[in-house]
């Protein structure tokens, strides 16, 4: 009876385990849109050194064709993928080149990557409480909820600096901002980003991605 009782024990507990692959899983398929999409997105920067402001706009259709505006202080550019040849504008000078594409990501889909879980070394979550699991990797450790299918925040410290990560979503679960805050030797650097349009692109023209 006792083996039995044990056996049980287990396999309850199994089937309710939460595996590296199910988060994973989760996470892609509330982006699974995402190669097929129209996106606004500002990053505010604050630091001792000021505040900085970065506005993003992207438009991908496919993995083969993209669209993007970067526009900063320091950085005023367009860029057109359409195969395996790119299109860099500087919006300022209006002067172009058209190089070869080597699929390398563009500079501004850097600031549209949302999922720490993309990129790294993680291991299994662990439950901390109820629908809240730890998921530790080389980056630092994240706090996934298992009912609302969300990172809710990413934590990391190490002999330089301390980061936390905490993400926001709308009514309806969409993810509408994070904010990092790192502070380090006693100064402290905030960095928002925040999503101010996400839609189909279906109705983005496809001649703007003609060179």
């Amino acid at each position: 009876m006792k083996k039995i009782a044990l056996l049980l024990c287990f396999f309850t507990v199994s089937s309710f385990s939460l595996t590296l692959d199910q988060v994973r899983m989760s996470l892609n398929k509330s982006a699974a849109n995402r190669d097929s999409s129209e996106m606004k997105i500002r990053t505010t920067v604050n630091s001792a050194f000021g505040s900085q402001v970065v506005s993003v706009y992207i438009v991908q259709k496919g993995k083969s064709k993209v669209y993007s505006e970067i526009k900063a202080s320091f950085l005023n550019q367009r860029s057109i993928i359409n195969g395996n040849r790119m299109k860099v504008v500087d919006l300022n000078t209006k002067k172009f080149q058209i190089v070869p594409y080597n699929g390398e990501s563009l500079e501004a889909l850097s600031y549209a990557k949302f999922n720490p879980l993309d990129s790294g070394e993680w291991e299994e979550p662990k439950l901390v409480s109820e629908n809240l699991y730890s998921i530790k990797g080389d980056k630092g450790t994240l706090f996934y909820d298992s009912k609302k299918k969300r990172i809710e925040k990413m934590e990391s410290v190490d002999a330089e600096k301390n980061a936390l990560t905490t993400f926001t979503y709308d009514d309806e679960g969409n993810f509408k901002s994070m904010e990092t805050s790192v502070i380090s030797k006693g100064k402290e650097t905030t960095v928002v980003t925040e999503i101010l349009m996400l839609r189909s692109s279906a109705k983005f023209p496809d001649r703007l991605f003609e060179f």
